[in-house]
């Protein structure tokens, strides 16, 4: 298995908000349609999934 990748980010409290929503409620077709193929649109919804328990862990449980 590969090492991880930790990312580190200033966001104000809005921003972490906004972002904690959004990660929430994008759909699968919405990453499908910026994704190249299949494969990656199903890799960029693990990160979006590592990204929302990160921020959700940080404070910012979207409503």
């Amino acid at each position: 298995m590969k090492q991880p990748v930790v990312i580190t980010a200033e966001l104000t409290p809005e921003n972490a908000q906004a972002l904690a929503r959004f990660v929430k409620n994008i759909s699968h077709e919405g990453i499908r349609a910026c994704s190249s193929d299949d494969a990656e649109t199903f890799l960029v919804r693990d990160a979006l999934d590592s990204l929302r328990e990160a921020l959700d862990l940080a404070g910012f449980d979207p409503i």
